[in-house]
């Protein structure tokens, strides 16, 4: 995996920053058949995830209701916008890798992964 600051708290096949000041960070993933960011949300930061190639599945959780899953399966072309504070994850969504870009911003950005019983796990960078 590459990255241009820290270590992630998953593993997908590749991550190259494109840009970053304090304010926005873009990146370009790579993301392998089976591999995902995990369900997390960020406090301050909304991402918006556009596709490059393959199929990325954006799936978003109701806070209130685990169980209440909304799933969007963007192709080449397509994108979306997840609020901050939005319990998500992004995964491959198809049989081959696909690549997406992601553009992050709106304050100081972290990461806080919810593991299966809800709880919050933070990661900050």
């Amino acid at each position: 995996m590459t990255q241009g600051k820290g270590a992630q708290p998953y593993r997908v096949q590749k991550v190259e920053l494109v840009a970053a000041d304090g304010k926005v960070q873009v990146r370009e993933f790579t993301v392998a058949l089976g591999e995902e960011v995990p369900w997390h949300f960020h406090t301050e930061v909304t991402d918006w995830c556009y596709c490059l190639e393959g199929v990325v599945s954006a799936e978003t959780r109701d806070r209130s209701a685990a169980d209440k899953i909304t799933a969007l399966n963007l192709t080449p072309g397509q994108s979306c916008r997840i609020e901050k504070g939005t319990v998500h994850r992004l995964a491959n969504g198809s049989e081959k890798v696909c690549r997406y870009l992601l553009v992050q911003a709106g304050g100081q950005y972290d990461f806080n992964r919810i593991d299966v019983s809800g709880t919050a796990n933070p990661v900050a960078e």
